[in-house]
C-alpha cells in the first residue's frame, strides 16, 4: 500500500506551533489515521484543532510563568519605545518620535508606546521611513520575544537539604513552555494592534485639518508593515519557526 503524503501545511503548523508534551504522539496519530482515511479536511481540522487545545492547557497550567513571560516582554518594548527609538528617530528624521505615557490619555499612550517606530516616519512619508518601520520593529521584537523565551524557564523550585529547607529560583528549558509563553505573547500583541487601529482611524479622521485619506492611506501601510514585522519578529526570536518535531520536553 503506498504510503500517502500528509497535507504540508497543517503538519507545519502543528510541528512549530504544538505545545502539547505529547506534540509528536498527536503528528504520529493524525498521520495513522490520515493513512487510514485520506481526508484531508479530517487531518485539517484536527491538527488545527490541537494547536489551541495544547495551547490553553499549557498555559492554564502555568499561568504564572506565561503572564511574567509577557510581562518581560511588553516591559522591554517600552524601553525600547521609550529610550531607543526617540534617539534613532531624531538621529535619523531629526524628529523624536515623543513616546510618552500620560495617565489623563490612556489610548495616546498605548498608540505612541505600542507604534512608536511609525508615526514619525510616516508623517516624513520617505521610502526609507518604510525601512525604519519594518526592520526596527522585527528587531526589537525579536529580542523581546527572546526575552519571553528565557523568563518561561524560571520557576521556583522547593529544596530541602538537611535542616535547610526553602525555595530557590531556578532554570530549566522547557520547550512547550516556552512555546505557550511566545504563542500568548504573539497573539497578545496582535490582538492589542487590532484592538488600537480602530480608535487611532477615528482619531485622525476628527482631527485631520486636510482631507483625512492623505494622511491616513499612508498611517494604515506603515501601520501594516509594522504589526506584520513585530509578529514575525515575535515568531522568529521565540524559536517557534524551527522545527521542533524531533525534540522532547
Amino acid at each position: 500500500m503506498t504510503q500517502k503524503q500528509t497535507p504540508g501545511i497543517p503538519t507545519w503548523l502543528l510541528k512549530r506551533f504544538g505545545c502539547g508534551p505529547n506534540n509528536n504522539v498527536v503528528l504520529g496519530d493524525l498521520e495513522e489515521q490520515y493513512q487510514l482515511t485520506g481526508s484531508a479536511l479530517w487531518y485539517w481540522r484536527q491538527a488545527l484543532k490541537a494547536i489551541p487545545v495544547n495551547l490553553f492547557k499549557e498555559l492554564r497550567d502555568h499561568a504564572w510563568i506565561a503572564a511574567a513571560s509577557v510581562m518581560t516582554g511588553w516591559v522591554l518594548w517600552h524601553f525600547f519605545a521609550v529610550m531607543i527609538f526617540s534617539g534613532l528617530s531624531d538621529y535619523f528624521f531629526g524628529r523624536s518620535v515623543g513616546a510618552e505615557i500620560r495617565l489623563s490619555h490612556p489610548m495616546g499612550s498605548a498608540w505612541t508606546i505600542l507604534w512608536a517606530p511609525v508615526l514619525i516616519p510616516a508623517a516624513i512619508n520617505q521610502p526609507f521611513s518604510y525601512v525604519y518601520s519594518i526592520l526596527l520593529p522585527f528587531i526589537a521584537w525579536a529580542i523581546c520575544a527572546w526575552m519571553v523565551r528565557i523568563v518561561s524557564n524560571i520557576y521556583f523550585e522547593h529544596v530541602e537539604d538537611g535542616s535547610l529547607q526553602g525555595t530557590r529560583l531556578s532554570m530549566r528549558i522547557h520547550h512547550n513552555r516556552q512555546n505557550g509563553a511566545v504563542l500568548l505573547f504573539a497573539g497578545a500583541t496582535l490582538l492589542l494592534n487590532l484592538i488600537l487601529v480602530g480608535p487611532f482611524i477615528l482619531n485622525i479622521q476628527q482631527h485631520s485639518q486636510g482631507p483625512s485619506a492623505e494622511l491616513l492611506y499612508p498611517l494604515l501601510g506603515h501601520l501594516a508593515l509594522n504589526v506584520t514585522a513585530s509578529i514575525l519578529g515575535i515568531l522568529i526570536g521565540g524559536g517557534l519557526l524551527r522545527d521542533r518535531s524531533a525534540i522532547t520536553s
